[in-house]
């Protein structure tokens, strides 16, 4: 038997939200049949239905069609400079609406590229060397696409748009030969594009902020952070620092978190993207357990306030979709990950507040969220044995939680 024992006095960051990518799905799925595509929606935001995920991670495509695989290119709304068809990506916008009508509260626009116009190798899909595409005379563009984006889809749309993510994993040599969109920009780029759609935010009088920047693990992120905060204009204006979990160990998130709460102990960390990095197909406990325990680290040692999984349906030979689709034809496969991932988005909702717990296991973790308006403490559990665990939880100054999630090995 396991205790555990929540202190609901001590507590830590306050959640924000947990969501997931529309990419490489959204565009086809889109397109689906009514139940199909209304079965995906379900699955993801419905919070009876399925695991009511309140964040959604929306592609702003660069126009790349050059790419093998279909599912990975993508529409521009973009027809000449400042010229825009608002009619196009009409199957990812059937998705947008579609979560936003099922309780989606919170998106975030993110651009893994500009189109092609406004590139050194005129695609989207970065240059073929695997140096910086983004010509140097078309940031102040590239930060005007996307709010004229935002804008159209919070005024036109009524998209609840709170962030724009003009960065994605910069460190990487991004190239055609990736099959995907994607752009790699060193020191000074970044800053000029991120200065540039802070400018173009405050000209627009929109309410909305920058989501950077997106570093590809929590291994690196220091470069990253020591380069952008120490900006003061800039710094004052960002909500949060987000970082991907993908290739980090515990010990690389231990050090990030030191380093932030020695320098900008204040600023908020987001976790926005991730999926095993693993080939082969499973729907059981094996990668969800992987899921959950990368959920906790992230939560418990990085105190991310949000926590944003990659590729939500995927038809790929891969561990990342929470949902498998085929490539040809509909159908949906659920996966345990779904689920597992549902133990935290559909309990633990925005506004919860981390708090401490005490348990005497080698093999079981667990996390707690005090619910500020009922008092309500829900604790997630991960039982990382083959064995049935016997859990025991505890309030300090009560008999027992009001609630408890578990999920273990099948």
């Amino acid at each position: 038997m396991t205790t555990i024992r929540v202190e609901p006095t001590q507590t830590f960051q306050t959640l924000e939200g947990f969501g997931a990518s529309g990419a490489w799905w959204s565009q086809i799925i889109g397109g689906w049949s009514d139940a199909t595509r209304q079965r995906v929606i379900d699955l993801l935001f419905d919070p009876t239905l399925g695991i009511g995920l309140t964040m959604y991670r929306y592609n702003v495509g660069g126009g790349e069609q050059g790419l093998i695989d279909p599912w990975r290119n993508t529409e521009t709304f973009e027809v000449a400079p400042g010229d825009y068809d608002w009619s196009r990506d009409a199957n990812a916008m059937w998705v947008l609406r579609a979560a936003r009508d099922a309780g989606v509260t919170d998106v975030i626009i993110f651009a893994n590229s500009a189109p092609g116009r406004m590139t050194i190798s005129g695609r989207a899909a970065g240059n073929p060397g695997g140096d910086s595409n983004l010509l140097p005379d078309m940031h102040d563009d590239f930060a005007q696409y996307l709010v004229d984006i935002a804008r159209h889809l919070i005024e036109d749309e009524n998209i609840p748009v709170r962030w724009i993510s003009p960065i994605n994993e910069p460190q990487w040599d991004w190239q055609p030969s990736k099959g995907q969109e994607g752009t790699h920009y060193v020191g000074a780029e970044i800053m000029s594009v991120l200065h540039a759609l802070q400018t173009a935010i405050d000209d627009s009088g929109l309410d909305l902020a920058i989501s950077a920047i997106e570093a590809g693990e929590w291994g690196t992120a220091s470069v990253y952070a020591q380069l952008i905060l120490p900006d003061e204009a800039l710094a004052a204006e960002l909500p949060h620092f987000a970082v991907h979990s993908y290739w980090s160990e515990a010990s690389d998130k231990l050090r990030f978190v030191s380093f932030m709460q020695n320098h900008y102990p204040d600023l908020p960390l987001w976790m926005s993207e991730w999926t095993e990095m693993q080939q082969g197909r499973d729907y059981g406990m094996d990668s969800a357990l992987i899921m959950a325990n990368t959920i906790h680290d992230d939560l418990t040692l990085g105190g991310v306030t949000s926590w944003q999984y990659w590729i939500a349906v995927s038809k790929y030979n891969f561990r990342d979709g929470l949902i498998y689709a085929p490539e040809y034809g509909e159908s949906l496969i659920e996966t345990k990950r779904l689920w597992a991932f549902g133990n935290y988005s559909r309990f633990v909702r925005p506004g919860a507040v981390r708090v401490q717990l005490d348990l005497d296991s080698e093999v079981v973790r667990a996390s707690g969220y005090l619910d500020p308006a009922t008092g309500a403490v829900t604790v997630v559990v991960i039982n990382n044995s083959a064995q049935t665990e016997t859990i025991r939880p505890r309030r300090a100054g009560s008999a027992a939680c009001q609630r408890l999630r578990d999920f273990r090995r099948a």
